[in-house]
């Protein structure tokens, strides 16, 4: 008897040492060990949020072994992710991957074409992660972020030239009463009148209203502000405020949390896209699709039939 109480005494304390010793390196991250630490304690969370919220899931209810993919009919689907359009003349950041010169897009849109691609919505491609639906084998989806002047002043022409449908996930709080006069050498968001103007192109889903900023740190990392879901209820009701009201987000920077997801699931969204790179596919988790960056070294060819980009990255938390 006189040993078990021993026993159990020093369990406790070794469980409150660990407790205190977790507490200091979630506050104090300041070297490698503690930053294991704080990010093993995440995942603890992580695990005891999804244990305590029993009516979540972030994966797909569709049992992928009842799918059936007919001939002809695609068994995966790119999804293209772009951001800025500019011609080649005025890009001042080359080297910036968010960047693509208009040629190079152009030369994108033409291969695309050519080699009988056919762009979808995110209502079909949603469907079809359900498995409610088949698609063309050379199905594509083509998405912008953050809702630029020049995806509508640039790429609009020439997506609807190859009579093409793209997504842009629009950042609410940036988009303009009216337009300005447009200047490809300058930084610009897209106006209320041209999104108008472009909506037989474009359709517009979420990239949050005003939380596409860094400013949240975990683990000693400064990360999106998306990241704290004490701020997405009033950041959803302000972008459904101004019509994006959508069950389609991308994340901002693609940084993703369990608690994230449950909180945009309890809004309604559907469909949440990342920046991890990868083909989508029936039966995929659909709060965690991954998308293939297109940049000015891109070959096309080659990332539409492998699926790699090194040049994306995501975090989910």
């Amino acid at each position: 008897m006189k040993y078990s109480k021993k026993i159990i005494l020093a369990a406790l304390a070794l469980l409150t040492c660990t407790i205190t010793l977790y507490a200091y390196a979630v506050n104090h991250p300041t070297n490698a060990l503690s930053h294991k630490a704080c990010t093993s304690w995440n995942i603890v969370q992580r695990k005891m949020f999804t244990l305590s919220h029993p009516d979540f899931s972030m994966y797909s209810k569709v049992d992928r072994s009842k799918i059936v993919i007919k001939e002809g009919t695609a068994a995966e689907v790119p999804v293209l992710m772009y951001h800025y359009v500019t011609p080649k003349q005025d890009n001042r950041e080359p080297n910036n991957k968010s960047i693509i010169d208009l040629e190079v897009f152009e030369q994108n849109m033409k291969y695309l074409y050519e080699n009988g691609y056919q762009t979808v919505t995110l209502a079909q491609l949603e469907q079809y992660v359900n498995g409610e639906i088949s698609l063309p084998e050379k199905s594509i989806v083509i998405t912008f972020d953050d809702g630029y002047q020049n995806n509508y002043t640039l790429a609009y022409p020439v997506l609807k030239k190859y009579h093409f449908h793209a997504s842009l996930f629009v950042i609410g709080s940036r988009i303009q009463p009216a337009p300005v006069v447009f200047d490809p050498a300058k930084k610009s968001d897209i106006s209320k009148p041209e999104m108008q103007a472009g909506s037989d192109v474009f359709e517009y889903n979420s990239h949050t209203f005003n939380l596409h900023h860094k400013g949240y740190t975990v683990c000693g990392d400064d990360l999106p502000v998306t990241l704290d879901t004490n701020l997405l209820d009033h950041d959803i009701e302000q972008i459904k405020q101004i019509g994006i009201d959508t069950p389609y987000i991308a994340y901002p920077y693609g940084y993703f949390s369990v608690q994230m997801i449950y909180k945009l699931q309890q809004h309604g969204y559907r469909m949440g896209f990342t920046v991890m790179p990868g083909f989508v596919r029936p039966g995929d988790s659909p709060m965690v699709l991954p998308r293939l960056t297109v940049t000015n070294d891109t070959d096309l060819p080659t990332l539409l039939r492998t699926g790699t980009n090194t040049h994306s990255s995501s975090e989910g938390l």
